[in-house]
């Protein structure tokens, strides 16, 4: 994709905000106060000095983040939500609470997190920097999440969900019954995305349109639909039937014309929000197996940086419906 000049981003910071953007930046904001004050009252309950540690240290990473949103809403005249008490004590018996439920709690809004900041970043498509910092937040969210299963697992405070009973013994990993399902649907989904694209490109006027879905069919689509069907052959589940590559084209002029290019970026556009979505709910339920899991943490990285710069190519052509504004600083 280096060579698409024209989805660089613009030298100068958009000031525009839209009503989406403001209402995430204050949900955000808003959940990263409800956490805090939760993780500082459960931090009284905690007994193991070396997960208290762990609190402590996402207590200061969102300490850090709730002063990134703080400059946000008061750049853009956004009045806050209430914010968290500083310190929270409690006279209750610590010895009621488990670590291993605070844990569980915490592991929670670490999932829940991803898919706040998800829709975040995908409805936010006025205001380029603001979107630039949910990247960002979203990224560093998954990189935690993936951390913190792993910490959970050497702890003993990871529940195991059924396994997968058709795994080749030779193949010496264990698969769970979601992580099974994730492969086959992320596979199926794949192969109607290839099968769509390349109908959109036979009808595509565009030149650099027509080049980004070459680019995302062949460096991305068909790329991740090989990836995920040697990870179905090496667990032993079954592989779904591929659509033909091979179909006629409607000689029809009115017909050609029905499909606008701004249109179809449109539908490209939904389909990679789902997308993005779907693999952040494999990320999310993916915990038995860490290298699987990592194959969709790469699938949802490739899947948020393109979504990126399709969005902005699509600003450039003035083929995304603006949304409401909501100020112009």
């Amino acid at each position: 994709m280096r060579g698409l000049s024209f989805l660089r981003p613009a030298g100068e910071q958009q000031q525009l905000l839209d009503t989406a953007e403001a209402y995430n930046l204050w949900d955000i904001l808003k959940a990263k106060y409800i956490q805090v004050e939760r993780m500082l009252l459960w931090r009284n309950f905690a007994h193991d000095r070396d997960f208290i540690r762990m609190l402590d240290m996402y207590l200061k990473d969102f300490g850090r983040e709730i002063t990134l949103l703080e400059k946000e809403l008061d750049k853009y005249g956004i009045s806050g939500p209430d914010k968290n008490r500083t310190e929270v004590k409690t006279a209750a018996n610590a010895e009621v609470i488990r670590d291993e439920y605070i844990a569980q709690d915490f592991y929670i809004y670490l999932q829940e997190s991803i898919e706040m900041l998800l829709r975040a970043f995908r409805t936010s498509t006025t205001n380029d920097s603001v979107r630039a910092l949910f990247l960002r937040m979203l990224k560093k969210a998954i990189e935690q999440t993936d951390a913190y299963i792993k910490y959970l697992k050497t702890k003993g405070w990871l529940e195991e969900p059924p396994f997968y009973p058709n795994v080749p013994a030779e193949t010496g990993e264990r698969l769970d019954t979601g992580e099974a399902f994730h492969l086959w649907e992320h596979l199926t989904f794949r192969y109607d995305n290839i099968h769509q694209t390349d109908i959109y490109y036979t009808f595509a006027h565009d030149r650099d349109f027509k080049l980004i879905l070459k680019t995302g069919l062949q460096a991305v689509l068909q790329k991740q639909a090989q990836t995920l069907e040697k990870q179905m052959v090496r667990f032993g589940i079954p592989l779904p039937k591929r659509s033909t590559r091979v179909f006629s084209i409607p000689q029809s002029p009115q017909f050609t014309q029905a499909l606008n290019d701004d249109h179809m970026y449109r539908l490209i556009l939904t389909g990679m929000t789902g997308a993005a979505s779907v693999h952040g709910q494999a990320l999310k339920q993916c915990s038995t197996n860490d290298r699987v899991r990592n194959i969709f943490k790469e699938l949802l990285y490739s899947e948020i940086n393109f979504l990126d710069r399709f969005i902005k190519f699509g600003k450039v052509k003035g083929w995304l419906h603006p949304a409401p504004k909501y100020r112009l600083q």
